[in-house]
């Protein structure tokens, strides 16, 4: 695991309404209503200045200011080069507290002094999560994927290519954390699921084409219109990475799985089809989507669970999505792997 992973995973003291609303002012010029927002690591916050809407996001105490400006530097490039998609913009920051001509700021003075920050405009839409998907929608959402990777194509930075446990291309890593789980049949089937995924699928998708990727395209990042016909707003860039292009769509199909549902598959099959009509995928990549969706799922539990334990005091909100991944995976578990592939090629076929 690596230095950055551990910061990500553990809480640092919580940010005040009223020293975020000092800083905000100190450091943006704005003021108004706040109402705090949920966040892994960092601390954010929705400002109503009465006007306008922004969100503004506060580092997490030991962040590498580095790592938040590439961030940012991501949002300015998809604006420059996509503006039609529904990213945040980022909000330039007052020069005293941006002396670099950085996209972000570091609060000068305060309770906050040193704290990385950065602002951004507010989307507007419903979280993915309560919203009931139908296969245009879910098309949709595939081909806004796609659209987002064809953006992101162009953008390089030494720091996208550092290593995240997230990242789907470095299963190997989560076996220390498997490692640390008391024994148990759950543990064991974890376990052996991912000692197959690193012999089997790690090696074949060193062997695909990579880029720079969203690479959490989740109910929690994802926003849609009010008329449930689109992607509104595609928030959250912390997990940017250049990993394997394929991985990007493992990640959302992971969890468009309809575990309550008849059909566990069909709602991922209409993302895959959806993605595929604008970014084409080979046959090698289609292949590996039935083991990566599964991977992501493996992913999911191992780490949620691992935080939990390293974490208690964060523990209800680490493990809020946990139950659907164990189901998720019984589910996939009982549906042989050719299947799931045959299944992905008829949906990609026309």
């Amino acid at each position: 695991m690596t230095t950055e992973d551990v910061t990500r995973l553990t809480p640092s003291p919580p940010v005040s309404a009223p020293d975020a609303a000092a800083a905000i002012e100190a450091c943006y010029g704005l003021a108004g209503e706040l109402t705090r927002l949920p966040g892994e690591a960092d601390d954010n916050f929705l400002l109503d200045d009465g006007g306008q809407r922004y969100v503004v996001k506060f580092a997490h105490l030991r962040a590498d200011p580095a790592v938040v400006g590439v961030q940012v530097r991501v949002l300015r490039h998809i604006e420059a080069t996509a503006p039609a998609l529904p990213v945040p913009r980022v909000l330039a920051p007052l020069v005293p507290a941006a002396p670099g001509g950085q996209p972000w700021a570091v609060v000068p003075d305060g309770p906050l002094q040193g704290r990385v920050v950065h602002a951004l405009s507010y989307l507007d839409g419903r979280l993915l999560k309560t919203v009931t998907t139908d296969p245009p929608l879910r098309r949709a959402m595939g081909g806004t994927l796609a659209e987002l990777g064809l953006a992101l194509h162009g953008f390089d930075d030494p720091l996208v290519h550092r290593p995240l446990l997230w990242d789907l291309a470095q299963l190997p890593q989560l076996r220390p954390l498997a490692d640390e789980r008391p024994p148990g049949p759950r543990t064991d089937l974890l376990a052996a699921q991912l000692a197959r995924l690193v012999a089997e699928t790690t090696p074949r998708l060193a062997a695909q084409r990579t880029q720079l990727l969203h690479n959490d395209f989740s109910p929690d990042n994802a926003l849609i219109s009010a008329d449930g016909g689109r992607v509104s707003g595609i928030i959250d860039f912390g997990d940017v990475t250049v990993t394997a292009l394929v991985n990007d769509v493992a990640i959302a199909a992971a969890y468009l799985l309809d575990d309550g549902g008849d059909d566990l598959l069909a709602p991922a099959l209409d993302l895959i089809a959806g993605y595929h009509a604008v970014t084409p995928l080979t046959a090698d990549e289609l292949a590996l989507l039935p083991d990566l969706i599964l991977g992501r799922v493996v992913a999911r539990i191992i780490i949620s669970e691992w935080r939990a334990e390293r974490f208690p005091e964060n523990r209800a909100y680490v493990l809020r999505n946990t139950p659907r991944a164990w189901l998720q995976l019984d589910r996939l578990l009982s549906i042989p792997g050719e299947e799931t592939a045959a299944r992905i090629q008829e949906a990609t076929r026309a």
